[in-house]
């Protein structure tokens, strides 16, 4: 039976694993650092490259799982979520030219074509693109179609740049049909379907954490978004867009759009 966490400077451990460092990592069974302390990246990608990559991670609406679009990746997800069947996963966007350019060109707005930066307008919400034919599907990709949520420049961003440099090949990922496209997989940090919905605590985040046997909590609470909960999906298909899921920011972001989408 597990002790209670002991909180150091900097990261939590609990006390039987008080003598290990972080380079002893793979023995620990919970570290809890902030996205800011300077063993958080190399932290975050020992546990990616672990035989059970995911970890949690507060972003700045909710708390995550977050795993390497992988399929050791997928398992693990599916395995501490306790997946229920026909579900599929989005990606936490590093790099958003990567991002635009696994999209499929017909069907991608004509304002995203010509700027990529107006895209940022989206910040704070997933963006569903198509990326294949609708005959493709993934533990990523739905019908032909994956969702990214995109966070704005900073902390967040850094991990995802990270992890998605991290994962690169030489071929293209399966999950994705062949694209070279390799950000993280991303979801909600909660058993799927759970009636309690999202985490948007630390006390249970930290609960779920422990309950699910994972490694690394990685929290942000200085970064903390003024409204909380899951993220609003918006699918564009050519200069049409429909909201999918409601969510904190989905006014600012509708506002945000260039002039040439139009709501359906």
């Amino acid at each position: 039976m597990r002790g209670s966490p002991v909180f150091w400077p900097g990261f939590l451990l609990h006390p039987i694993m008080a003598l290990f460092t972080l380079h002893t990592f793979d023995y620990m069974p919970l570290v809890h650092l902030d996205i800011h302390h300077a063993e958080a990246q190399s932290a975050l990608m020992r546990v990616m490259h672990s035989d059970y990559p995911v970890a949690v991670v507060q972003f700045p609406a909710v708390f995550a799982l977050l795993a390497p679009s992988t399929p050791l990746g997928v398992e693990a997800l599916n395995d501490s979520k306790q997946r229920l069947n026909g579900k599929h996963y989005g990606s936490a966007i590093g790099s958003l030219k990567d991002f635009a350019a696994l999209a499929d060109k017909a069907y991608l707005p004509s304002a995203f074509h010509s700027d990529i930066d107006s895209m940022r307008a989206l910040e704070g919400a997933f963006i569903r693109l198509k990326v294949t034919q609708p005959d493709f599907g993934s533990a990523a990709v739905t019908r032909g179609t994956h969702q990214g949520l995109l966070l704005p420049e900073g902390p967040h961003r850094k991990l995802f740049c990270m992890l998605e440099q991290g994962f690169q090949m030489q071929s293209g990922n399966p999950l994705f049909d062949g694209a070279r496209y390799f950000a993280p997989l991303c979801t909600s940090a909660n058993i799927s379907g759970d009636t309690a919905g999202s985490i948007l605590d630390f006390e249970r985040a930290m609960a779920f954490a422990e309950q699910r046997n994972l490694q690394l909590l990685i929290t942000s609470s200085n970064t903390a978004a003024q409204e909380s909960g899951s993220y609003p999906i918006f699918a564009f298909e050519q200069n049409t867009v429909r909201i999918m899921r409601h969510g904190p920011s989905q006014e600012r972001i509708l506002h945000a759009l260039p002039s040439s989408i139009t709501l359906l």
